[in-house]
């Protein structure tokens, strides 16, 4: 499969994630277009690298290379089912997210993908497998509090694709995909 990008591939925030499928994707765009629109007009998704444990896609690297990385990392990991437990605001700044009951397989994927021969940017924060809802300042106390006691969507899901994105003025662009388990 040909990969073609720029030579400047990775000057914009890049991101390996899995999209979340349907109905947990329209139950997260809800909880998001209440809180937060600009969260809503990027995909549902788990970020496994770029925003935590280790940064976004560091530049200067040849795609190819990192493509067949990714590539070779969703190969080895199996499609799983995931669902979330609660809803969760990390310390000391207005990001609001759900947590997946299980984290292990998001843990497995993080590692594998350290271990790929990708280099990262740094991240100050240690690995915690979340999808966003709201990272807005602008929330009054109340908006916080009703956030945090929103109802959790309740469905099981199965993650079977790790996407690249690319977040660019201020909308993500998929530069490829690779379906877990090959």
């Amino acid at each position: 499969m040909p990969y073609v990008m720029p030579a400047d591939a990775f000057s914009a925030p890049t991101y390996i994630v899995l999209d979340l499928p349907q109905p947990a994707c329209a139950a997260v765009l809800e909880l998001r277009q209440r809180f937060d629109l600009y969260q809503a007009s990027l995909p549902p998704e788990i970020t496994v690298a770029g925003s935590s444990g280790v940064g976004t896609v560091a530049q200067g690297q040849d795609a190819l290379h990192v493509f067949r990385a990714v590539e070779a990392v969703a190969r080895r990991q199996p499609p799983f089912a995931c669902s979330f437990d609660s809803m969760r605001r990390f310390p000391g700044v207005p990001v609001f997210w759900l947590s997946p009951r299980d984290r292990a397989p998001f843990d497995a994927l993080h590692r594998a993908l350290l271990d790929s021969g990708i280099q990262f940017d740094a991240s100050h924060f240690p690995f915690n497998p979340h999808c966003t809802i709201s990272s807005t300042t602008e929330l009054s106390k109340h908006q916080e509090t009703e956030l945090l006691t929103s109802p959790v969507p309740q469905m099981e899901f199965f993650l079977d694709e790790l996407r690249v994105y690319q977040v660019a003025g201020g909308q993500a662009h998929q530069l490829q995909s690779f379906a877990l388990g090959g």
